[in-house]
């Protein structure tokens, strides 16, 4: 009797050891550097263009508003169809006016698409006009407001070149703010516009 509490207590001994050692792994591997887990990491599709190889990818390309700063261009090729439509997404980042706004413009042929990468679940939407880009031209404008935190969207669309384009801005409080103000100022340069 003595002889089978002595081999139980030495197996409970040996499991308990065992249980302690594999702690101790887990423990290692949690606190393992954090170098080995940022190579798994997504590539960003976008890559850094300067101003004349975003516009020379697409037809009617959009202008930066005067006063603008820290613009910044680039461009996503993997967003390109192979058969030419929808083409590479041009995308432009500047400040104005003490707000950063994100303009992005796609060639995507007979279909106008939401190019903006905004998901959120707009609270109103109207129509506006793109006056000083084309006659007739008009916008769809969208806004989010939430607590802290509200948002802007402005898509248009020319049917002549099958250009889709969107003005974005996120900033705690839009009330009064006219994006489309913003939006036609953005006109392509006269030698662009039949």
């Amino acid at each position: 009797m003595k002889r089978a509490v002595l081999i139980a207590l030495l197996v409970l001994s040996l499991m308990l050891a065992l249980a302690a050692c594999g702690q101790n792994a887990a423990v290692e591997e949690a606190s393992a550097p954090a170098e080995e887990e940022g190579s798994v990491s997504m590539a960003n599709p976008w890559r850094e263009v300067t101003q004349e190889e975003a516009q020379a990818a697409c037809t009617r390309s959009f202008n930066i508003p005067e006063g603008a700063e820290n613009v910044k261009w680039s461009i996503m090729d993997a967003a390109a169809d192979p058969s030419g439509v929808a083409g590479a997404m041009v995308q432009a980042v500047f400040d104005l006016n003490g707000m950063t706004f994100t303009a992005r413009e796609q060639i995507t042929g007979d279909t106008e698409v939401d190019t903006s990468g905004m998901h959120y679940q707009w609270g109103s939407q109207d129509v506006g006009s793109m006056s000083s880009w084309f006659e007739g031209m008009t916008c769809k404008l969208f806004r989010y407001v939430g607590d802290g935190e509200s948002a802007d969207l402005c898509t248009w669309y020319d049917i002549e070149t099958g250009v889709s384009y969107s003005l974005s801005t996120v900033a705690e409080n839009l009330d009064g703010f006219d994006i489309t103000a913003v939006a036609n100022a953005m006109v392509p340069t006269p030698e662009d516009i039949p």
